[in-house]
């Protein structure tokens, strides 16, 4: 009697339906307990203190043009904005290039480079794919474990988040999102709210990410 009652419940939509929404109400809540008692520390471009700590900034999408997005130059323009108040010492841009014809970091660079940060302050990692590989690298590959994290407001919780877990003591600088309309918010934190759900995936079970040898930086030169 209770096979047949629990055949006929997986034959049913709804039991489905049920289950994956107590999966993701579990998860929540994980996320929830994660991440009140860390103690994230987040800053607007002039409250953060001087640090004389490198900048990561997390990559958010290029053009065909090959010109940063709005949210993409929003982050750029606050690590901008510490690089010239002396609040940081250099910047590390991280994003997407698994193909010849999208590069982030390229666009991230060249933006900096032409409002005024010198190359040799500019550091890029190429094999930024997803946030995870991002600050795994940058501890990783890049040797960082104090760091200034800048990236938009909807996406810095989970940032935080996942720097805490791989080791590394961030500061986070947010970007305000709010000139991008109504719509476009409502559709970056709508991705935010599944995103985050993977994100405590990802600390379960840590996905495989590209390393590969330790890299020069300028911290390293003195």
């Amino acid at each position: 009697m209770g096979n047949f009652t629990f055949n006929r419940l997986r034959a049913n939509p709804f039991f489905w339906a049920a289950s994956i929404a107590l999966v993701a109400v579990i998860i929540d809540l994980l996320w929830f307990c994660a991440m009140f008692p860390a103690g994230q520390k987040i800053y607007g471009p002039e409250s953060l203190p001087e640090t004389n700590l490198p900048a990561l900034v997390l990559g958010a999408g290029v053009r065909s043009s090959g010109e940063p997005t709005q949210v993409l130059e929003g982050r750029l323009q606050a690590a901008l904005d510490l690089y010239k108040g002396k609040k940081i010492a250099w910047i590390l841009v991280s994003g997407d290039n698994r193909t010849q014809y999208y590069n982030e970091p390229q666009a991230m660079r060249r933006w900096l480079a032409k409002h005024g940060v010198p190359q040799d302050k500019i550091v890029s990692d190429y094999a930024g794919r997803r946030t995870f590989d991002s600050l795994k690298r940058t501890r990783m590959v890049f040797g960082q474990e104090r760091i200034v994290l800048v990236t938009s407001d909807f996406h810095m919780a989970r940032a935080l988040y996942l720097a805490n877990h791989l080791g590394l003591k961030a500061y986070g600088v947010g970007c305000s999102t709010g000139k991008i309309g109504l719509m476009a918010n409502a559709s970056f934190w709508l991705r935010e709210y599944f995103a985050r759900h993977k994100a405590v995936l990802d600390v379960w079970f840590p996905p495989s990410t590209k390393l590969g040898p330790t890299e020069d930086t300028p911290g390293d030169r003195g």
